[in-house]
């Protein structure tokens, strides 16, 4: 295999943030953008979990989880001394649990929120007041740094704006207001408005088997 190749969905927040990383990183994957609705077999074959982000590396390795594949990025990065801004020695501990913070009890009630006629006896409105209780404890940390753990983005805040952007995308469409404070605000608006995020945000033809390969970053 001559490139690793990366499965994705263009929406996906796992996905998003993956892509960020691999920007970040200066990365070039092969992309295969899948339909989650009509999975290929070959994606299916490779994939224990089903689900996208997965990394196919050169040897054939395959990584199923997002973080796990950031990290990866930031090993094969060739940018040095940022490895340690991305991803400080002494705040490992404190990134780690925000993440996990962000992907189980904040994802939780975002997706009750966004998805709510998905789950049965949902109350809509409360997983929305839970949902914000974490978007105001985030905007008072944000108050105080410009990222989460101080003025440069760690992977804390790769991995979890791509979430919040979701959240706003879902108040937006049910005509919440309100939903963001100023400092968290300002901080979703430094990725949205960053010149990467055209990049990011590309949107690729599905893949098929015998599609002509496609790369991500396109340029």
């Amino acid at each position: 295999m001559k490139n690793d190749i990366l499965y994705s969905f263009r929406r996906c927040p796992y996905a998003i943030r993956v892509r960020w990383a691999l920007l970040i990183c200066e990365i070039k994957v092969e992309i295969r953008e899948i339909d989650l609705k009509n999975k290929p077999l070959d994606f299916l074959n490779k994939s224990k979990t089903k689900t996208v982000p997965i990394l196919i590396k050169k040897n054939s390795e395959v990584i199923e989880e997002s973080l796990e594949i950031i990290l990866w990025a930031l090993s094969e990065s060739k940018k040095g001394g940022n490895k340690l801004i991305y991803f400080p020695d002494n705040k490992k501990e404190d990134i780690f649990e925000i993440i996990n913070e962000n992907d189980n009890e904040f994802k939780y009630h975002l997706d009750r929120f966004k998805y709510s006629t998905r789950y049965q006896n949902n109350n809509k409105e409360f997983h929305f007041k839970n949902a914000i209780k974490f978007i105001k404890r985030w905007d008072e940390i944000l108050s105080e740094n410009k990222y989460f753990f101080g003025d440069n983005p760690t992977i804390a805040d790769w991995s979890i704006w791509p979430f919040v952007r979701q959240f706003r995308i879902a108040c937006e469409s049910q005509k919440k207001t309100n939903y963001l404070d100023s400092s968290i605000k300002n901080w979703l608006d430094s990725f949205e408005k960053n010149k990467k995020f055209k990049s990011l945000m590309y949107k690729y033809e599905l893949w098929e088997p015998y599609s002509r390969k496609k790369f991500f970053p396109s340029n």
